[in-house]
């Protein structure tokens, strides 16, 4: 399976690797500008949770206020606060509970196992991270959309003659 595409807009940040031409970048910047959905229309689902709720709303005014949020993004952000809610619980729950639980086995023996709920835990932190590297909600991911646009420097007249054979 190949590579996602790559708005136009990071590609020109991240130093055009594809080594796409100025006039096929502006056609690219053209063509996703008529695609941009509208961002009229966010608001949290009803069937996210209060916890959830809050969530959306706090990242969806940061995410427009970046122009990264649009009305058929709701969807994949609602799943991020869903999780983000479940891991809250999850955490609640297992703090009442401790990290070890008892749990009796077939031959009535009582032995301390770590709490069940951290599987469960930890599935919540994966899918919270695959769709936050997806808004630009971690560090890293930020890094990424900020990154510099890398000049092109000029050939020297040996690079000219010779190319990369020196």
């Amino acid at each position: 399976m190949g590579r996602r595409a790559i708005p136009a807009h990071l590609q020109i940040l991240t130093g055009n690797k594809n080594r796409l031409t100025k006039a096929e970048l502006a056609q690219r910047v053209e063509a996703e500008k008529k695609l941009k959905p509208r961002a009229d229309k966010i608001k949290p689902p009803a069937w996210l949770d209060s916890v959830a709720k809050r969530e959306f709303k706090r990242l969806a005014a940061e995410l427009q206020e970046l122009d990264l949020l649009t009305n058929v993004d709701i969807n994949a952000l609602a799943a991020y606060c869903d999780a983000y809610s479940d891991y809250v619980e999850c955490t609640k729950i297992i703090r009442e509970e401790g990290l070890l639980v008892e749990y009796t086995n077939k031959a009535a023996e009582t032995n301390k196992v770590p709490h069940p709920l951290l599987t469960k835990k930890k599935q919540l932190h994966d899918q919270m991270r695959s769709l936050a590297l997806e808004f630009g909600l971690t560090p890293s991911a930020r890094a990424k959309l900020a990154m510099p646009k890398r000049e092109e420097k000029q050939p020297t007249e040996e690079e000219k003659l010779f190319g990369d054979m020196l």
